[in-house]
């Protein structure tokens, strides 16, 4: 991952403020694998297979919508299955990647539904999905 891609947004005050709007839309994803992997498995590297098996026992899925699996909080009715009321179940450290580079917007308080907050490219579904099957096609 690009030394760009590397970003934390995370503006705790507005996010509060907020109520977690992007939360309750859908969770974000872990753009980077090796921060992944580092983060849940000590920097192990799993195939698809084992990593189906171990994620729900972490809360987790593979999403497969843009035809390569990437992981991701369970998704409910309500959003992020990692949001409650007092916020992000997630430490910081643990969040996905999409989280912490969502730039807020403060233009999202002045609507009564929505996120008008930015996703920089280096996180979009786009560049995920690329940086995702690159890391698949290494054997394991």
């Amino acid at each position: 991952m690009t030394k760009s891609a590397k970003t934390i947004s995370l503006n705790v005050t507005l996010c509060c403020k907020c109520g977690g709007r992007c939360c309750q839309g859908s969770p974000g994803v872990w753009a980077d694998p090796q921060r992944f992997f580092a983060v849940f498995f000590a920097g192990q590297r799993l195939t698809v297979e084992q990593l189906r098996c171990r994620l729900p026992k972490l809360g987790l899925v593979l999403w497969e919508k843009s035809g390569v699996p990437v992981p991701a909080p369970l998704s409910l009715e309500s959003g992020c299955s990692f949001w409650g009321e007092s916020g992000c179940r997630f430490s910081v450290s643990e969040r996905p990647c999409q989280c912490l580079a969502l730039v807020p917007n403060k233009e999202t308080l002045q609507t009564s539904t929505g996120c008008r907050c930015r996703l920089p490219e280096p996180f979009s579904r786009a560049a995920v999905r690329q940086r995702w099957q690159a890391y698949w096609l290494v054997d394991c």
